[in-house]
């Protein structure tokens, strides 16, 4: 019976310590050099980084900024492009995610995002958000426009058809003129070969 309590005592003392982690604030996302009265006054007491303090205020929190980096912004169909998810929170439990005009982007827990070949439709405001420790950032959206090139490959091929046809029309052209001229050539030699001919012979009167 005695055993059975004290196993309970320690069963319930590690529900209340788990209890207590889940909403405890690591001392890396405090601000330990605030003014009396916060609840950070109290950071100097844990010199261990794994160390946090329960119930803080959010105004005792770092204001840690989260933002887009990109290899580009104003793009070709076709072209590659990486989008990077910068910040300054400390690097202990972070997962990332994407959202592209607020669609979830494929890739789980990924700083960076790599598109490439992007077509049209890829463009948009890009944000990035962190899930630490010290609470859920995310970054201001990023723009990403992609210009469309199937209005300019259909120009192109309507000039390059229209090009096509006018070259033919002149090949043609060309033909028929040069197939006239050997025609009126050939007509002129035998007009001259029937004038050179000898006169026939005819027979002397007795």
């Amino acid at each position: 019976m005695f055993m059975r309590g004290v196993f309970l005592n320690i069963l319930l003392g590690h529900f209340i310590r788990a209890g207590a982690g889940a909403t405890c604030v690591p001392v890396q996302c405090l601000r330990c050099n605030a003014t009396e009265g916060t609840q950070t006054n109290s950071c100097e007491s844990f010199p261990n980084n794994t160390d946090c303090i329960d119930d803080v205020s959010p105004n005792s929190k770092k204001d840690f900024q989260v933002s887009v980096n990109s290899t580009g912004s104003e793009l070709k169909e076709g072209d590659d492009i990486t989008l990077t998810c910068v910040h300054n929170l400390p690097d202990f439990n972070l997962t990332f995610g994407w959202k592209r005009d607020g669609d979830i982007q494929d890739g789980e827990n990924i700083p960076e995002l790599h598109l490439e070949n992007v077509l049209a439709h890829k463009g948009g405001k890009y944000i990035c958000f962190v899930n630490s420790l010290c609470g859920c950032y995310k970054s201001s959206p990023h723009d990403v426009t992609v210009e469309n090139q199937s209005v300019l490959l259909l120009i192109i091929c309507g000039v390059s058809a229209l090009v096509l046809v006018l070259i033919m029309g002149l090949a043609m052209k060309f033909k028929l003129k040069r197939d006239r001229a050997k025609h009126r050539e050939r007509r002129e030699k035998k007009a001259r070969e029937q004038n050179s001919a000898p006169a026939p012979l005819t027979p002397r009167e007795s």
